[in-house]
């Protein structure tokens, strides 16, 4: 396997629905000779900083959709991949995430500390909170805005459950990636193949710091009956939308 040329190495943007997979996209691009991670992440009000970085530069971003920044985006040649999640299992991680406020300074650790039992702090990041003017979005108000990204042009798509779900969906999620990052495979020196096997090996999730299970459906096991009578009420149809489920009966 020859090395990759740094001119050939696309400008890539990982936005995404917080707790949908981020760290493991990232993983996956890095896998790539000649990948390196950006040094901060970008938002929509510093966007601009895109254009100092170099080829072959992944960055992280939760960028709320807007045509404005998706052109903007397509302006300056950057590729952008879009990953989401089921909003059940984003809920779940959220609340334990921010709970255990890893690094510290999560928003929403001290309105979840404020609960006795993990039951009601479930339900906070499902119906949001507002109180003595602090204020938390329910669980359709914090994803919401950011799933426009699933029509835009130039943006490829991907799911964490396609990446985790078997063998073969993450084989066919790689491989859309390749095909959308890349026209043509010569001037990186390397078969398909092995980009896929670069890609798939640089999947090891414990070594993120924001990673707890990893797993698909872990809603189920935290959802009590009262869980999902709320979460229906917020973004039930919303999840239908997505294609998580064919109706309301889960």
């Amino acid at each position: 396997m020859e090395k990759t040329q740094p001119n050939s190495m696309p400008k890539i943007l990982v936005n995404s629905v917080p707790k949908s997979g981020t760290h493991l996209l990232i993983q996956i691009l890095l896998g790539i000779q000649g990948m390196k991670i950006a040094p901060s992440w970008v938002y929509e009000q510093n966007l601009d900083e895109l254009i100092k970085f170099d080829s072959g530069t992944v960055t992280p971003a939760h960028l709320p959709y807007s045509k404005e920044v998706a052109d903007r985006l397509n302006n300056l040649g950057i590729r952008t991949i879009f990953i989401s999640r089921d909003l059940r299992d984003i809920a779940v991680s959220l609340y334990h995430f921010a709970l255990e406020n890893r690094f510290g300074k999560h928003p929403l650790h001290p309105i979840l500390t404020k609960f006795q039992t993990d039951e009601e702090r479930l339900m906070v990041v499902i119906k949001g909170y507002s109180s003595n003017g602090i204020k938390w979005p329910n669980i359709l108000e914090f994803t919401q805005s950011r799933y426009g990204w699933l029509g835009a042009s130039n943006v490829l798509c991907v799911t964490f459950e396609e990446l985790m779900k078997n063998e073969q969906s993450r084989e066919q999620a790689l491989l859309k990636i390749v095909n959308y990052l890349w026209n043509d495979l010569k001037i990186l020196r390397m078969s398909k193949d092995e980009i896929m096997e670069v890609m798939f090996n640089s999947i090891k999730p414990k070594e993120s710091g924001t990673f707890r299970k990893g797993k698909i459906g872990s809603w189920k096991n935290e959802f009590s009956k009262q869980h999902k009578e709320a979460f229906k009420a917020i973004a039930g149809d919303f999840l239908i939308q997505l294609g998580y489920e064919e109706n309301h009966n889960w």
